[in-house]
């Protein structure tokens, strides 16, 4: 199992790299965002971290749509939009 997963990420990167980089990039972005949270409750940096999330969704959109997967597409887009909110309210507070 861990040797196909192996294989799928070595074929992935092979076939377009930009778009792997863009998707690993990503996640890792949102993860850091995930363990600053936990570090900073009860008050986190939210500009930062909306921020940060504004990017990686940049990024995931971008590779998803690239991978031409409407469902990924559509769900980090609708985390793009989410997050400028919250952005936008939380600039303006």
């Amino acid at each position: 199992m861990i040797s196909a997963a192996m294989q799928f990420i070595k074929r992935d990167y092979a076939a377009h790299p930009l778009r792997h980089c863009a998707e690993v990039l990503g996640m890792a972005i949102s993860l850091f965002v995930a363990i600053v949270i936990a570090v900073t409750t009860p008050h986190p940096p939210l500009l930062l971290c909306y921020a940060l999330w504004e990017t990686a969704s940049l990024l995931l959109v971008a590779a998803s749509y690239s991978r031409g997967s409407l469902g990924l597409t559509a769900l980090y887009s609708g985390f793009l939009v989410i997050d400028a909110i919250g952005l936008i309210r939380t600039v303006l507070a």
